[in-house]
């Protein structure tokens, strides 16, 4: 199974992090010598990508951000690395609103190295077809830090084949933009309005629908796309208030409008922090297609270690499996603290048996509150109170219910009446003897240490790999553990009970007793406590879930 903690971070994202990392830990002279890094490197680039760019200007806003205290500690002229570099983005942009560059579909393809069958299967699972790089609107609050001015564009030809080639592929969800504008999009004379003609001319009706600020001059696009009965939203600022209003004017009818800006509760681009943890900016899990690549995409929490509230994988010819999609709504059941589902060559469903460095980092930073979950998703706390003995208890007491519904599910119900009565009857025995299972607390402490040992063991091998994202997690939740530290002080001092009877005899709850866990870790992966209890449980994902 292709691994693809193997895959580093592009070298910006890791200079992101190590110059992060650098200031939190008061080695601003550190911080300084990074910086000199990332001019340099800048400097000998012949082309920055949209990637690049991104983590580029995070880098430039961290600066701005711990400005004054970098200024305190340092005696050199740090401020002019910081005017060099904006001046390079700024030529850099010039440059490229200039000659703005169209991908064909061959091209791309060749370039990225896929095999064809890697590619069928991939197209399943793709939830967006970015049609454009950078955004002519490239807000303030953009979640997605898009870059300022289009400057790249997949052809209309390549466009056309894309979608083509997802719909054979049985994939109607899939969005036409993302760090970008769908109204920005052109190749000579075409416009977005020419994609949705060929679309509705060949019967391809996508899901999602289009996404807009309304970028300067595309007032009488939108009114095109609504006279079409194009599925169109327009994201509200008050920049754009007035143009919804004229164009609901000109055609008699209210647009569908979303992001009103007073309702934005989620700050983000720039009114990134870099000293807090906020909840996902993204309900996105698949494939992303770009003029410049192909992503797989993976929700996380937002902050420092990613601001743009997810994580992109590049996929490369060696992938060998693709998450399944699951966007919105559909992405809500996704527990992000579980092996995660996906489609291997052979166009089979899998469970992987390893987390992703990204679904490690979330556990790390899920400081248990509700403000970091949607509704309707299960959070690492409500998921450790099913190991609580008042769970137990209650799923005991409901075990007649229970079984009665299992009984008129598989007995009764017409899906399963090609079975024999047998298979059946055996069937309703082992639903109802698992559930009976998770009634008894002897059982539910066995399924506990397990579910212990493998996330422990999994935050263990993260945090030996990856000093500089420790060192970042560690401040982003620092006031989390000094709570933790008053309230359990006893239980951070305990040196002489194993880590079996905390788990059994602990004054804290499950969530509370890992949150513990978890600051030990962060002060030494190589706790002695816990690592003798891994030892002990060598476990693997298929057996440490209740």
């Amino acid at each position: 199974m292709f691994d693809y903690s193997n895959i580093q971070k592009n070298y910006f994202d890791k200079k992101r992090d190590e110059f992060l990392a650098a200031i939190y830990g008061g080695n601003f002279e550190n911080a300084e010598r990074i910086y000199k890094d990332i001019l340099d490197k800048i400097d000998t680039a012949l082309e920055l990508s949209e990637v690049d760019l991104k983590a580029v200007n995070q880098i430039q806003h961290a600066f701005r951000t711990f400005r004054r205290q970098i200024n305190e500690n340092l005696s050199g002229d740090i401020q002019g690395i910081y005017e060099r570099i904006r001046k390079r983005l700024a030529r850099d942009t010039s440059e490229k609103l200039k000659t703005v560059e169209y991908i064909e579909h061959d091209a791309w393809f060749q370039r990225m190295g896929l095999r064809k069958e890697q590619f069928r299967i991939m197209l399943g699972t793709v939830s967006t077809l970015q049609i454009t790089v950078g955004c002519s609107v490239f807000c303030r609050r953009c979640n997605e830090w898009a870059l300022p001015g289009p400057r790249k564009h997949f052809s209309f030809d390549a466009v056309v084949r894309f979608i083509e080639e997802l719909f054979d592929a049985g994939n109607r969800e899939f969005s036409l933009y993302c760090a970008s504008d769908p109204l920005d999009w052109e190749c000579g004379n075409k416009s977005i309005i020419n994609i949705l003609e060929f679309m509705a001319a060949h019967g391809y009706k996508a899901r999602y629908g289009l996404l807009t600020k309304i970028p300067s001059g595309a007032e009488k696009k939108v009114e095109t796309l609504v006279s079409m009965g194009a599925d169109i939203g327009i994201s509200i600022t008050d920049k754009n208030r007035f143009k919804v209003e004229n164009i609901e004017n000109a055609v008699g009818k209210k647009l569908e409008v979303q992001h009103d800006f007073d309702k934005l509760l989620i700050p983000a681009g720039l009114d990134e922090d870099f000293s807090s943890i906020k909840s996902s900016i993204t309900d996105n899990y698949g494939t992303e297609i770009t003029p410049e690549g192909t992503f797989l995409v993976i929700p996380t929490f937002t902050s420092a270690l990613h601001p743009t509230g997810q994580r992109r994988m590049p996929i490369t010819s060696d992938a060998d499996f693709f998450l399944i999609k699951r966007v919105g709504r559909d992405a809500l059941p996704v527990e992000y603290f579980k092996p995660l589902k996906a489609i291997d060559l052979k166009d089979q469903e899998i469970t992987l048996e390893k987390l992703f460095e990204a679904q490690i980092e979330n556990i790390l930073l899920d400081n248990g509150s509700e403000e970091l979950t949607p509704p309707g998703m299960m959070t690492m706390h409500e998921y450790f109170r099913t190991y609580e003995p008042g769970a137990v208890k209650r799923r005991k007491m409901l075990l007649p219910a229970v079984a009665k519904g299992f009984r008129k599910e598989i007995l009764s119900q017409e899906k399963y009446k090609e079975n024999s009565r047998q298979k059946r009857y055996h069937h309703f025995k082992q639903r109802v003897r698992d559930y009976s299972e998770s009634c008894r607390m002897q059982t539910v402490i066995r399924y506990k240490k397990n579910a212990f040992s493998y996330y422990l063991r999994s935050i263990t091998g993260y945090l030996n790999t990856h000093p500089v994202e420790r060192e970042m997690i560690f401040h982003l939740r620092r006031k989390d553990r000094e709570k933790y530290e008053k309230d359990y002080h006893r239980v951070f001092n305990e040196n002489e009970r194993s880590l079996d009877s905390l788990l059994e005899e602990s004054e804290a709850d499950t969530f509370n007793l890992f949150q513990i866990l978890i600051f030990m870790l962060l002060e030494n992966p190589d706790n002695k406590m816990i690592q003798t209890f891994i030892s002990k449980y060598p476990v693997d994902s298929t057996d440490c879930f209740l």
